[in-house]
């Protein structure tokens, strides 16, 4: 499952319970159509390629103190496809070792980060002897945009429609080829570091005002129902269980404070008038992880990442246990 930036969930929060600025809604607004873009782009290929390929996504690399970030490597025969994607609008044009957006000269080349990325690549595979070859692509995903490379640069530039089809076309003209085993995926591992996060949480901004409680992931309501075993919302009828309610809020608070410890006083803040302070304790005994025991109050380990990320292992018991929304007051 691809996950979403650390900067795309922290945003999600952010609008779920504040008023965006322009500059943020505009951050969710390319963090959502990116991530869409890169969805899309996983589908297809696991579409064309029948799930028969070695695929890593979002790649973090340090190699000798190098940090690089890599969308999607895909390995096809003894080709390493190494894949950048782009979520950028205008016209843009590559000439004269240059790059213009709409006629006028950029600052920012945007074969840097794809030429480092394939460059400790290389490295590392050329180390621990996996003889690859490694195809350099860049796929943009907004179809308005336009990009005219009229120059040799050693990267494949494709749209997003069209880079699909490339593929195939590759798969089909290597499927007699010999498959050999992921062996790259291996002597990558040591290298793999944590995904970029931003350097400060909602902390630098204590004078902004969130809505508190939990929080419908529907419709983004904080106002419910409470039945026995579960909470609807008065908005829009969702339904789900106290526990999970519970355990999805201190995920989205971690999101928030992500560079917090998880304190039982501060989430029944966040939690609000209606946080029931026992089955508070009792939640975060269950299912989080206590870093350190204290006389007056103990601490535990905050992910900083939201529900679905934290708790994935643990989807298949959070499912079981939703089936109480069906359940009669009287069970």
């Amino acid at each position: 499952m691809r996950s979403k930036s650390n900067e795309f969930q922290y945003l999600e929060v952010l609008n779920e319970r504040s008023k965006l600025t322009v500059r943020e809604r505009d951050a969710l607004n390319a963090c959502q159509k990116g991530y869409s873009g890169e969805v899309y782009l996983d589908q297809a290929l696991q579409l064309v390629t029948q799930g028969a390929e070695s695929f890593w996504d979002d790649l973090n690399l340090n190699y000798l103190g190098q940090r690089i970030q890599i969308d999607k490597l895909l390995q096809i025969c003894s080709t390493l496809y190494l894949i950048d994607v782009k979520n950028y609008h205008g016209h843009y044009t590559y000439r004269d070792r240059t790059w213009y957006c709409n006629g006028k000269p950029t600052t920012h080349n945007i074969f840097n980060q794809i030429d480092r990325a394939h460059d400790v690549l290389a490295r590392i595979l050329f180390e621990q002897h996996v003889n690859l070859q490694i195809v350099k692509v860049l796929v943009f995903l907004d179809s308005t945009a336009t990009i005219d490379v009229g120059e040799q640069t050693g990267i494949v530039t494709k749209y997003l429609w069209d880079f699909c089809d490339w593929i195939q076309k590759i798969y089909r003209e290597q499927a007699g080829l010999p498959r050999p085993i992921g062996e790259w995926q291996k002597v990558l591992r040591p290298y793999v570091v944590e995904p970029y996060r931003q350097a400060e949480d909602f902390s630098v901004d204590p004078q902004r005002r969130l809505r508190q409680g939990i929080v419908c992931p529907k419709c983004f309501g904080n106002q419910w129902n409470d039945n026995r075993y579960f909470y609807a919302c008065q908005r829009c009828g969702f339904c789900q269980t106290k526990e999970e309610a519970y355990v999805r809020t201190i995920c989205d608070y971690g999101t928030f404070y992500f560079k917090k410890d998880l304190y039982k006083r501060d989430l029944e803040i966040f939690l609000g008038p209606g946080c029931n302070n026992r089955y508070l304790k009792m939640v975060l005994n269950k299912h989080f992880d206590i870093v350190q025991h204290r006389s007056t109050e103990s601490f535990y380990k905050n992910e900083g990442v939201r529900f679905e990320y934290w708790f994935h292992d643990k989807s298949e018991y959070f499912n079981n246990i939703g089936r109480r929304v069906n359940w009669n007051a009287d069970n």
